[in-house]
Formats: structure tokens, C-alpha cells, sequence
């Protein structure tokens, strides 16, 4: 059976400003910011860019950048390296809605004292007496029930059981939080993760019969024909 295929760059973007070869290039960069643009037309050739003129990929670079599309271009950082190697998720709700709003009220106020006192934007909360830690990522509010969701980095396990199980709720009484230790993770940053996966596949899987299966209940379920590309 000839195999379907499925040109993910065309369906990717809907701003009809960018192109297939736009959004090439942004899936290159996104991996690779630091690419020099001999390098990146290297790169885009290679997924099927079709590229001749030596300046191809700094003109499409120069166009996501203008468009707003990529602001800019950071340090991929291992936290572990810096001594930050557990990862945590903390859910808190509330059946009083009141609450919810004292965290976010709570959280803009500690951010600008704490940009006041330090002058820096990093929150870094210390949570014991021996150099224990937790690092703010991602402070989120919304839904119908209001929640906040606050994922972070901590110099250990019991830093982030800490952090989310005393810390949080002495300062704001009433909240339950749920917590999550993040020990495996199949998608980081939009990408998948070949290596942990290979590696994660002989635990959860009894052989490659089971795995097929799974595969195969994927396959049955999944809206592939929105998958290719038609003109509008």
C-alpha cells in the first residue's frame, strides 16, 4: 500500500502571511535558534525547501522576525546542571472564588516587591533553611471555576512537596493544592522526545505486539484526512 503524506509545514500556520518555506524555517529555528543562515539553508534543503539562492534563508529569518513571529532567540538552559533537577506542577482551587482572586492579587503584589527589593524578574522562593528552593516557570489563572496553575523548578522533591503543600497554603488559607512531581515528559517544548521514549517503551509495554496495538487504536481514532492541505 503506497503511504499517504502529510505535508505538516502547508496545514501548520494560520496567518495567511506565512508561507510552507516561513513555517520551515520556524520549525528549523525552534530547534536551532543559534543557526547561522548557511546553515539554515542547509537545513531547509534538506526538509525539501528546494532553496538556490544563498540568501533565501535570511530573508525568510529577517520575515518571522518582522512579522513578529519569532521574538527573539534564548539559551536552551539545563536546570539540573545549575542544581534544579525537580520539575513540579501545583493546581490550586477553591470553593470560594474570592480566594483564587487573593492568589493572583498575592502573586502581582510579591512580583513587584520582589522586582523592588532584588531588581530582578526571576522569583526565587527559598523554602528551608539548607539552601532549599523553588523557581517560579509559569503562574496561570482562568477557567469557568477559577484555578492557578504554577509549575516551577526545585533544588529537590522535598523542596517542591514544600513549597506546594506549606508554603502556598499558609500564605493563602483555604486553597487545596494538588501537586505533581513531573518525572517523565513523551512532549518538551512542542517536540517530541525520541530518546525517553525508546527508552521508556520496554516498561510500559509488554513487547512490540502490545505496542503495535496501541498504535493501531491511534491510527483507527485520528482525523488524518485534516491532515493534508487544501487551497482555500
Amino acid at each position: 500500500m503506497e503511504k499517504e503524506e502529510y505535508d505538516i509545514p502547508r496545514i501548520l500556520s494560520n496567518n495567511k502571511e506565512l508561507t510552507e518555506k516561513d513555517i520551515l524555517t520556524l520549525l528549523v529555528l525552534m530547534k536551532q535558534g543559534r543557526i547561522t543562515n548557511p546553515q539554515l539553508l542547509e537545513e531547509l534543503n534538506l526538509k525539501g525547501a528546494n532553496l538556490s539562492d544563498p540568501n533565501s534563508a535570511a530573508h525568510y529569518r529577517k520575515k518571522l522576525e518582522k512579522l513578529g513571529v519569532v521574538e527573539g532567540y534564548h539559551a536552551k538552559i539545563n536546570w539540573t546542571k545549575v542544581g534544579y533537577p525537580t520539575e513540579f506542577i501545583a493546581v490550586a482551587t477553591s470553593n470560594k472564588n474570592d480566594i483564587l482572586l487573593d492568589i493572583e492579587r498575592g502573586h502581582i503584589a510579591a512580583v513587584k516587591e520582589y522586582r523592588k527589593e532584588t531588581g530582578s524578574s526571576m522569583l526565587v522562593i527559598p523554602v528551608g533553611d539548607n539552601g532549599e528552593k523553588v523557581i517560579l516557570k509559569d503562574v496561570i489563572f482562568g477557567g469557568e471555576k477559577p484555578i492557578a496553575v504554577i509549575t516551577g523548578i526545585a533544588t529537590d522533591d522535598w523542596a517542591a512537596t514544600a513549597y506546594a503543600n506549606f508554603y502556598l497554603p499558609k500564605r493563602y488559607p483555604g486553597i487545596d493544592v494538588l501537586m505533581l512531581l513531573v518525572k517523565r515528559s513523551g512532549i518538551r517544548e512542542f517536540e517530541f522526545q525520541d530518546k525517553f521514549l525508546e527508552s521508556i517503551i520496554p516498561v510500559l509495554f509488554k513487547g512490540k505486539e502490545e505496542l503495535e496495538e496501541c498504535m493501531a487504536m491511534f491510527k483507527k481514532g485520528f482525523r488524518w484526512d485534516l491532515l493534508k492541505h487544501t487551497e482555500k
